[in-house]
């Protein structure tokens, strides 16, 4: 088989960090991940450079080894059936399809070459920030989650996304402080998922405590 070594290292180039992840210390075993994106290469489908697409690849099955089917679709359209359990998205999953959400809006009609390239811009933009004021860019936020509070309400853990990890204490390395990762855990799977700004999530459980009658 062939390969365009020029076009692998191309692609690789067009890789953008975007945050890594550590397991949480109160699991046996650990990991580290670094997650990215990529955008497709846009193509002009109009010879008057009236609409365009990514360039697709049709998705096809591993043949089973970790999956058995594949598709594309909008990240909102995955927030969707994860909060209708539908599907079951891990917390970063759900947390970084969430950020890119709103860059990234779907249309009925096909978008033009500059209308894509416009939310684009939007999410590299977004990527050169830090997101909570403290310096870290998205590129190098680590985070490691740590489970804050079970709110009352609906017996969800909300998990802290602030912290490295302990292997990165001192660093200078930091996740986000602003938001958390509302979930419900169980046997099958992470559940009920949502991001909410911590401020809120805290704010509404003091409005609750402070409700409680004895």
């Amino acid at each position: 088989m062939e390969h365009d070594t020029e076009s692998n290292f191309e692609c690789i180039d067009s890789l953008l960090p975007f945050t890594r992840w550590i397991t949480p210390t109160n699991v046996p075993k650990r990991f580290t991940t670094q997650m990215y994106i990529y955008f497709l290469p846009l193509a002009q489908i109009s010879t008057k450079n009236i609409s365009s697409a990514a360039v697709i690849p049709v998705p096809t099955s591993d043949g089973g080894v970790e999956h058995t089917a594949a598709l594309f679709a909008s990240c909102q359209k995955w927030l969707d059936q994860a909060r209708r359990n539908e599907i079951i998205l891990f917390p970063p999953q759900f947390y970084l399809m969430w950020l890119l959400s709103p860059f990234l809006s779907v249309s009925s009609v096909s978008l033009s070459t500059a209308e894509l390239q416009k939310q684009r811009d939007g999410v590299l933009e977004f990527l050169n920030g830090d997101g909570d004021g403290r310096g870290v860019k998205w590129a190098d936020k680590v985070m490691s989650p740590v489970a804050i509070l079970l709110r009352g309400s609906d017996q969800r853990a909300v998990l802290a996304l602030d912290k490295p990890g302990p292997e990165l204490e001192g660093s200078g390395r930091g996740g986000d402080e602003k938001r958390v990762v509302l979930v419900k855990f169980s046997k099958e799977g992470p559940r009920n998922v949502d991001v909410r700004y911590k401020k809120d999530v805290l704010e509404e459980e003091r409005a609750a405590s402070s409700d409680v009658k004895l």
